[in-house]
């Protein structure tokens, strides 16, 4: 036995004995069982303290909140009268200081919103009884009360908490040495409980105030928290009526210490990775599928992705069913780009709108729904649209939230994803084709900047001919006007209904300087392009109105979403290439008629001189009428039906910017003017040649021949014929390397096979200096 320290009974001070008395085992058990009893009567006050703090915690829904729990931690709570000797008068000694046990200095003010987190309790008056004097069945009782108040954060005296993890941040405890092997096994397994409660908690601290979707989460946690109070609640009561044992508790939070373990994990995994918003429910949805087996835990990770979801979800409501993006929208998949308020001008909707308004975030977007995104985005963008019609309020689909939009509800959420788009879609596309009568639009562009209007183009050219032949710069934009508007009443378009929308445009260069911003991005045209900046104004002084002008069109909305300012700029790339050429058409017939109002008997060197002008124009003439033939009636006529065709079977607006913009392209790509800057500055120099020539006719006298006018007119005859030529030669080899139409081109130009020799001559000298070339490579190799 081991000897004991025994106390007077009659003066109260300890007396040492020479020999010790050896008790029994039942007067020791009797002594232990007292010295229990005094920790109980010392402790009970503190007990109750916890007990009334936990029941608080449960019960007040206003501490569900983190700054309600947080601020929890000062309250004052009422407290039974007792003190350690004894005394009924002196209050509760239990009181939270700052500071963990063993941390350092820096983390003093450091605090979760736990009620607890293992906080220094003052409490000089506890009698600590040494675990090896107490036999095993008080020993267990001892134990199972410091587990349960370890559980929640509360410090105990033989479990106590090690300073946290400088790695992980996470909390381990040590057990007393004392303490029965078998006993300290079963409580070591049951302690990373603990460790897992209160990781979550200071994730859940962490992560507060870090968007929507962190704080829906840390409130499911919150939910979590408050159940796991209530058990440990419970196993305090089993406790107290003595029906609670060390290891039916380790049974009975089994399943608990599995999902808290598995919440843990994903808390860490997301507070390592600084997860927020759809980063944050892309970890949560794919553990989901990880958790095949055990369904407890599955369940709960469904149910936290679900409620962490929420805040997302009601801004994809909003948005698929009133085309709204509420303000704080970062977390979002869809951003709004209207920073500078440009978008709510109606001056503005024509520009960019529809390509640039409302885009994708890659960040937002989430596992669930990125099969999704490219119709949620179409969606809202429909919407708004009507919105900004003057539409009221959709009749949308009331859609229950819990129901519906959830991550976890698998087909149902792309149900109502389908539903709302192919509602906003057939609405826009009804309100587009209908009420605003977008082919009524086309069909009027296509007349005026595709030459569709025969009799107005002629008669606009004939009342502005005068106006447009001088200098660009002295041309008047307001006389243009006018006479564009006397055009339009005279002429059959008086009957359109939108010829109110054309207007005329003066450009600040010709159609070669601008074919070459466009296509021109390389290493030499880039040098060139600075150059041409450099001389932009000392050319632009040889410019004339026929070779800046244009129209243009100003759709309203929400047609310009269609009839948009790049879609007008491709059209006027397609009118000037045309309007040039039918100038240079006009011109040619002019000279026509001069040489058909000649009077006299001529001479025969008069009449030789007049025949070959007469050649040459006829030349002039079928190559400038067979190229305006082939682009209007072989890519601009044929691409316009099929157009039309399609726009019949279209579903949403979508289609309808598609296939608008592949008959642009189409159009474009067949006349020569995205293959290359050089083929439709071929067509250019081709029909510059032609009005040189007319103008040299016209200011020439050809009454009297002489040898300098004969040499010009075989002069402008060479020249024409070797540009015309090797234009031809390069849509051939262009024709043949894509297979595309352009060879139509050649065979229109190019009637009877006229200019086929010429054609094998060019090619065959272009060979020869090709091959001498390369024998100069290699003898210098």
């Amino acid at each position: 036995m081991s000897e004991i320290v025994g106390k007077s009974s009659s003066s109260g001070s300890l007396t040492p004995t020479n020999r010790r008395p050896v008790l029994s085992t039942m007067e020791l058990l009797g002594r232990c069982k007292r010295l229990l009893a005094l920790k109980e009567n010392q402790t009970s006050n503190d007990l109750y303290e916890i007990k009334e703090r936990l029941l608080v915690a449960i019960s007040n829904p206003s501490l569900t909140r983190i700054d309600s729990l947080a601020s929890f931690k000062e309250r004052p709570i009422p407290s039974r009268v007792s003190s350690c000797s004894g005394s009924s008068s002196s209050s509760s000694s239990l009181s939270l200081v700052s500071g963990i046990s063993g941390s350092s200095p820096d983390s003093q003010n450091y605090r979760t919103h736990m009620l607890w987190d293992y906080v220094k309790v003052q409490d000089g008056c506890r009698v600590q009884p040494e675990l090896a004097t107490l036999p095993m069945e008080i020993q267990q009782p001892v134990i199972l009360k410091e587990l349960i108040q370890c559980l929640v954060g509360v410090r105990g005296i033989y479990i106590q908490p090690l300073p946290p993890d400088e790695n992980d941040g996470d909390t381990y405890f040590t057990i007393d040495s004392q303490l029965d092997k078998s006993v300290t096994e079963v409580v070591q397994s049951m302690l990373p409980l603990a460790t897992y409660f209160m990781g979550i908690q200071r994730i859940m601290a962490a992560g507060d105030g870090h968007g929507q979707v962190l704080n829906a989460l840390n409130c499911a946690l919150q939910d979590l928290t408050n159940d796991f109070y209530m058990l440990i609640s419970k196993v305090d009561e089993e406790m107290k009526r003595q029906q609670m044992t060390i290891q039916m508790l380790h049974y009975y939070l089994q399943p608990t210490m599995w999902v808290m373990e598995e919440i843990w994990k994903v808390m860490r995994n997301i507070q390592q990775n600084k997860c927020q918003g759809a980063a944050v429910l892309n970890h949560l949805y794919g553990r989901i599928s990880l958790l095949e087996g055990n369904n407890a835990v599955q369940q709960m990770m469904i149910n936290l992705t679900n409620t962490a979801a929420q805040p997302y979800m009601q801004k994809l409501q909003l948005w698929i069913h009133k085309g709204q993006l509420v303000e704080d929208s970062n977390e979002f998949l869809v951003h709004d780009n209207d920073t500078g308020r440009l978008y709510t001008m109606p001056g503005r909707y024509s520009d960019d709108y529809w390509e640039k308004r409302y885009t994708v975030c890659r960040d937002g977007v989430t596992t669930f729904l990125k099969k999704h995104t490219d119709m949620i985005l179409a969606t809202g963008k429909y919407l708004n649209v009507i919105r900004l019609c003057g539409k009221g309020t959709l009749p949308i689909q009331v859609v229950k939230l819990d129901e519906q939009l959830q991550p976890t509800s698998g087909g149902r959420i792309e149900k109502v994803i389908n539903e709302a788009y192919y509602f906003a879609a057939s609405m826009l596309l009804n309100l587009l084709l209908t009420e605003h009568d977008l082919m009524g639009h086309l069909k009027s562009v296509k007349s005026y900047l595709l030459l569709g209007q025969g009799d107005f183009i002629t008669q606009f050219m004939d009342a502005c001919e005068t106006e447009l032949s001088k200098n660009v710069d002295d041309v008047q934009p307001m006389i243009l006007e006018n006479l564009l508007g006397l055009t339009l009443r005279l002429s059959l378009a008086r009957h359109d209904p939108y010829n109110d929308d054309v207007h005329c445009e003066l450009l600040t260069y010709d159609l070669v300087t601008q074919l070459s911003k466009i296509l021109g991005h390389n290493g030499e045209e880039e040098e060139a392009e600075e150059l041409e900046e450099e001389l932009e104004e000392d050319r632009r002084q040889d410019l004339t109105g026929i070779e800046c002008f244009s129209f243009s069109y100003e759709a309203k909305w929400p047609c310009s979403l269609v009839l948009n300012r790049i879609a007008i700029s491709k059209y006027q790339l397609l009118f000037r290439q045309l309007f040039f050429c039918k100038h240079a058409e006009r011109q040619l017939c002019k000279i026509w008629k001069m040489n058909h109002t000649q009077k006299g008997r001529p001479s025969r060197q008069l009449t030789e001189l007049h025949r070959s002008l007469c050649i040459l124009r006829q030349h002039m003439m079928n190559a400038i009428q067979n190229i305006e033939y082939y682009m209007i009636y072989e890519v601009i006529v044929p691409n316009w039906h099929h157009f039309i065709e399609r726009l019949e079977t279209v579903e949403n607006v979508d289609q309808v910017l598609e296939h608008h913009q592949n008959f642009l392209d189409e159009c474009l790509k067949k006349c020569v003017m995205t293959e290359s800057s050089y083929l439709s500055r071929a067509i250019f120099k081709l029909c510059k040649i032609c009005i040189d020539f007319c103008d040299f006719v016209q200011q020439e006298s050809l009454l009297e021949p002489s040898e300098s006018l004969v040499e010009r007119v075989q002069c402008f005859d060479w020249e024409f014929k070797d540009l015309l030529v090797s234009f031809l030669l390069k849509i051939k080899y262009s024709a043949g390397k894509n297979a595309n139409s352009l060879i139509n081109l050649v065979h229109w130009v190019n009637v009877n096979g006229f200019y086929t020799n010429q054609m094998e001559k060019l090619s065959s000298e272009t060979n020869t200096d090709q091959d001498e070339d390369q024998d100069s490579v290699c003898l210098m190799n």
